[in-house]
């Protein structure tokens, strides 16, 4: 991975180190995220679910999440709209932290959207329906357990109007989609809007009835919902309060609508969705398939352009391997310095990976990827999309600390850290730190209630804790009585080295051209010390000293040596001592 402008916070800081250090802003120093595993090995994130950043032939870079859903009753996969509302669209990150108090961990952006009214493109249900499917793509359904099943899904919607005391039954009428408007080319045709619309119906030539659905139910998939009519009405622009819904026709259908739903009539409404399995309670659309059976499907035929299947860009995707655990994977692209990759090499990356079942989601600047609030793809800004699917926990969880590696020294960088903790159902959580060994232990948070998420601040210094490695811990004891449950992170106080000052210049004319660096910085304990300049590229262009060892106080580091290309450096320095290595760096131009 080369060197780029993070665009978040937390956890991509120790994942991104995986594979390079983060370059900071031009002039301005900042923390070394150390490395937290190898690349290429799996990072767990909650029981059940790990993150893995891996490298591919000719330089793709994977993130990729993987789910065992039987690990854990506490995990589950879900659909989600990211603003909770179809009229607005959220970025990954946002809608993420919106959710952590209810179990939020992980998840990556899924169908595609109007760009103009942030609508999905295909369904979206999750215990009721938000959008019907569109026809021509796949859609993802999940059942109890995790498990997937990928195929396309068709709308069978359909209302009546009740009456005991009417002599023969009313009709009953169909309707051809929901929070989704006809076609300006439809003569007629009947759309139910319910209240996740989050704008008024559209305006235009239709006839309207407003429903009190009963006990206030959203709209159920494959099963009828019934409700009372409080007004009907012509030319649109209605309104929804939560608990009903809108049977708008046009032409015909229109006219249809306010002969049979007058005021006071009773309705009975069924969105059924053909496809969908039993035991399925939540779909998203998106597409293509990918991979059936083990296969990989390179010619699609769902309705993109030549430029969606064609283009290298960086691509999206969810599968289910042959023994149940579930991957979703984001793949890098150009904006990201990757090759990326088609979408028939996309289909043959799943295979490699083991899927038996795969599709596609929306690529380009909407494939995103968030560990808890953290978006980790790297993007110069996050595109707000339309909807995602989630990976939650309802046991204890806590963030891994930012930054992991805490050095209150007064130099102003990394002088405390924090943390989300999770309580995603109601009971009593506590968090502690202990320094590993013993020598120091206090409370962090004890608390009752829920479910809640709190940001929590550890600083070092007004807790008066001592250099070393600490483990964090939080347990949630459920009201309900069922099992506590626990989680642990790392954490290291770490004062060694501080306050450190960079300057890099070329020197001299022509043949006498050379690079000259100076970097001052203080030690307050013996370290072999390394200093070394990195290209943009993230490679080693020059080491000024390497693992010298240096005696407490403030050190001066000079180094000259071949000229360097104009272009933006980093200047990195880094010290190992018995608590691990710590590090700072500060970008530089050669001008």
């Amino acid at each position: 991975m080369g060197f780029h402008t993070p665009v978040i916070s937390r956890l991509i800081l120790p994942v991104a180190a995986l594979a390079a250090l983060a370059a900071p802003a031009l002039g301005a120093v900042s923390v070394v995220p150390p490395p937290s595993a190898a690349a290429g090995k799996a990072q767990p994130l909650v029981p059940g679910l790990t993150y893995t950043l891996m490298r591919r032939a000719g330089g793709q870079v994977l993130h990729v999440l993987t789910m065992r859903p039987t690990a854990s009753p506490l995990l589950s996969l879900a659909p989600a709209d990211l603003s909770g509302s179809l009229s607005t669209r959220a970025s990954l990150s946002s809608g993420m932290a919106t959710r952590l108090a209810t179990g939020a961990t992980a998840g990556i952006n899924a169908d595609f959207f109007d760009l103009a009214t942030g609508t999905p493109s295909g369904v979206l249900s999750n215990n009721h329906l938000w959008t019907s499917p569109e026809t021509s793509r796949s859609a993802l359904t999940i059942a109890s357990g995790g498990a997937l099943s990928i195929g396309r899904l068709t709308l069978a919607g359909r209302y009546q109007r009740l009456d005991p005391a009417a002599p023969t039954p009313y009709p009953i009428t169909t309707f051809r989609a929901v929070n989704r408007p006809l076609p300006s080319s439809s003569a007629t045709g009947v759309v139910v809007y319910t209240s996740d619309l989050g704008r008024p119906t559209p305006t235009g030539g239709v006839q309207e009835a407003l429903i009190s659905l009963d006990g206030g139910a959203a709209l159920p998939v494959n099963a009828p919902v019934q409700g009372t009519v409080v007004a009907v009405g012509s030319g649109g622009g209605s309104t929804m309060a939560p608990g009903q819904v809108v049977i708008s026709g046009k032409g015909t259908s229109g006219n249809v609508v306010t002969r049979d739903l007058v005021p006071g009539s009773r309705v009975s409404l069924e969105a059924a969705i053909a496809g969908i399995p039993a035991g399925a309670w939540g779909a998203i659309g998106g597409g293509p398939m990918l991979v059936q059976g083990g296969i990989a499907i390179t010619s699609p035929d769902e309705g993109f352009s030549s430029s969606q299947i064609s283009s290298r860009t960086t691509r999206s995707a969810v599968c289910q391997t042959n023994n149940g655990r579930i991957l979703m994977v984001v793949s890098e692209g150009p904006q990201q310095g990757r090759r990326g990759y088609t979408m028939a090499e996309q289909a043959n990356l799943m295979v490699s990976l083991g899927c038996m079942e795969a599709m596609g989601f929306d690529a380009g600047g909407s494939s995103l990827m968030a560990l808890g609030r953290d978006q980790i793809v790297p993007w110069s800004n996050e595109r707000p999309i339309a909807d995602a699917l989630i990976v939650n926990y309802t046991g204890a969880q806590i963030s891994i600390p930012s930054p992991q590696r805490v050095s209150p020294n007064g130099d102003g960088l990394a002088e405390s850290a924090t943390l989300d903790a999770q309580s995603p159902v109601a009971g009593h959580t506590v968090v502690t730190i202990a320094r590993r060994g013993g020598g120091f232990s206090t409370t962090l948070l004890d608390r009752s209630g829920g479910p809640d998420n709190t940001q929590i601040s550890i600083n070092p210094k007004s807790l008066g804790m001592p250099e070393g490695p600490y483990v964090v811990t939080s347990t949630l004891t459920p009201a309900d009585g069922s099992t506590p449950t626990t989680m642990n992170r790392n954490l290291t106080v770490d004062r060694t080295l501080g306050n450190l000052r960079t300057s890099l210049k070329l020197t001299g004319k022509g043949a006498g051209r050379r690079t000259a660096l100076r970097a001052r910085f203080t030690l307050t304990r013996q370290s072999k010390t390394t200093v070394k300049i990195v290209s943009s590229a993230g490679t080693t262009v020059a080491t000024a000293v390497s693992n010298r060892k240096y005696s407490p106080g403030s050190r001066t580091v000079t180094w000259t040596g071949k000229a360097l290309p104009k272009g933006t450096y980093t200047v990195v320095v880094l010290a190992r001592n018995s608590y691990g290595t710590s590090g700072l760096q500060e970008s530089r131009r050669l001008p």
